[in-house]
């Protein structure tokens, strides 16, 4: 089963196919031009000497060379890797290294020493080719894990695994159908972005409103505006700015507005419901799972939680000995699902986990099902030999009025006493605030124990993410006091 295939058949049958797919800076294409852009492109890299099962690296802005060269490589039978195009020289050199692309497709101009780089352009005008035959179990996509802990590792998805999230998180989470008009600002380099912008509404018969350049606040709200959009996907961090802003009342038009990628604050979840009320849905996934695995959907919701798990995943929460725990009992979590992919193995063969997959979070499920996500294994700060998960320190600074994040780390002192610093970025008013500082303290000092309290504050402008939204918290751990 080729998946783009299985994906026209798909438009073909729910009578799609001539309803728009994309639109971006007044181009539209629709289902239809799609799927034969595919075939165009796929006979380009036939061409061009790409084989099935070769890697083809992406490293496009999001739009319709990117969607045309993705479909073309996998109608091809080849393996599409999407880059981020605006990674430093250093870091994109890394990933080509990793990804190891037989073809590297890039913008006019675009260049990487090593590596054979064609423009989009030049895949345009070729012969269409029939689709090449692959199995649900062939590799067809890998993207790269987003690098909070600063190593990227490169993560591939099969021909089956996109029709699997979309059947367990697109129809029942999001009730994507025809007549949606979304836009993600997550981009399509991220696994959390591709399936917002490719997958789901292609499945779905919706249409796309893209955005080439780099996501700001005033242009999200313009393409809500302008062409309606009924399903918005942003990662929390990016809606407490869209919310903020004089604006953001925009956003009571949405159907949905759906969140991820990282852990949703309970004092930014009350501010934006504000505003959204119950269009809010977030959740969980990794990389490696391919998409969200637990979500919050219409029919079943909780305030402070990643909502439930979406069948055929299944969750659970076990102690350090990997025995599970009881409900509302803190421990590692655990998921189980057909789409775990761990990386490749030496001949670039997809490793599958086999049987439960510990994500790396911390996290504590009701007895209802509802999972509640309070950290990160990595995230954990040591101070004085006690352990602070930290994400509990931050919600409690981020729910002051004048807080808009916070990032919270152990620092070593000159006499090597380790102690807790916030570094905080303000919602307004002057840069530097030694009362607010105080203020700040104070409120930790009032509803947190002595050992996490954060003994200074420091005012930064922002806060270190990668592409996706992340906290890099090994970059702001490196800070200097």
């Amino acid at each position: 089963m080729n998946l783009v295939e299985a994906m026209r058949a798909a438009a073909d049958a729910g009578g799609w196919l001539e309803r728009p797919a994309y639109e971006v800076d007044g181009a539209m294409l629709t289902h239809a031009d799609v799927y034969d852009g595919a075939a165009r492109v796929a006979g380009a890299l036939a061409g061009a000497g790409v084989r099935p099962g070769d890697r083809v690296a992406l490293v496009l802005d999001d739009g319709p060379d990117f969607v045309l060269a993705f479909l073309g490589a996998a109608h091809a039978g080849a393996v599409a890797v999407p880059i981020n195009p605006r990674l430093h020289a250093d870091e994109l050199r890394q990933v080509l290294d990793a990804a190891g692309p037989a073809l590297v497709v890039g913008r006019p101009g675009f260049t990487a020493a090593g590596f054979r780089v064609t423009a989009f352009a030049d895949l345009e005008g070729a012969r269409p080719v029939p689709v090449t035959p692959r199995s649900s179990d062939d590799q067809v996509y890998a993207t790269f894990t987003s690098g909070t802990t600063g190593v990227p590792r490169l993560v591939p998805q099969l021909h089956g695994d996109p029709v699997v999230h979309h059947r367990s998180f697109a129809v029942p989470a999001l009730e994507l159908g025809p007549d949606d008009v979304v836009h993600s600002v997550s981009k399509m380099y991220f696994a959390y972005g591709l399936s917002n912008s490719l997958f789901f509404p292609l499945m779905s018969g919706s249409r796309v409103v893209l955005n080439p350049e780099a996501p700001l606040v005033d242009d999200v709200l313009a393409i809500v505006d302008k062409y309606n959009v009924t399903a918005l996907f942003a990662v929390p961090t990016f809606y407490s700015k869209l919310v903020a802003h004089p604006g953001g009342d925009r956003l009571a038009n949405l159907r949905i507005a759906a969140t991820g990628g990282e852990v949703l604050a309970p004092a930014l979840e009350e501010r934006l419901m504000e505003v959204l009320g119950d269009r809010l849905l977030n959740g969980i996934g990794t990389t490696e799972v391919g998409q969200a695995f637990t979500h919050n959907t219409f029919a079943a919701r909780r305030f402070g939680t990643a909502g439930r798990a979406l069948p055929p995943f299944e969750v659970r929460v076990v102690d350090d000995e990997g025995d599970p725990v009881e409900p509302d009992v803190t421990g590692r979590l655990q998921v189980r699902g057909p789409t775990i992919t761990l990386g490749v193995d030496d001949r670039g063969t997809a490793r599958r986990a086999d049987g439960w997959y510990t994500t790396g979070d911390l996290a504590s499920i009701d007895a209802d099902g509802y999972v509640r996500v309070t950290g990160r294994l990595d995230d954990i700060e040591n101070v004085g030999g006690i352990k602070v998960h930290p994400l509990e320190v931050e919600h409690l600074l981020a729910s002051h009025s004048l807080v808009r994040e916070a990032a919270v780390c152990a620092v070593s002192n000159d006499d090597g006493a380790v102690q807790l610093r916030a570094y905080v970025v303000r919602a307004d008013g002057p840069f530097e605030d030694h009362d607010l500082a105080e203020d700040l303290i104070d409120l930790a000092r009032r509803h947190l124990t002595a050992y996490k309290v954060p003994r200074k504050v420091v005012f930064v402008p922002s806060l270190p993410r990668t592409g996706s939204g992340k906290l890099r918290r090994h970059a702001v751990r490196a800070w200097k006091p």
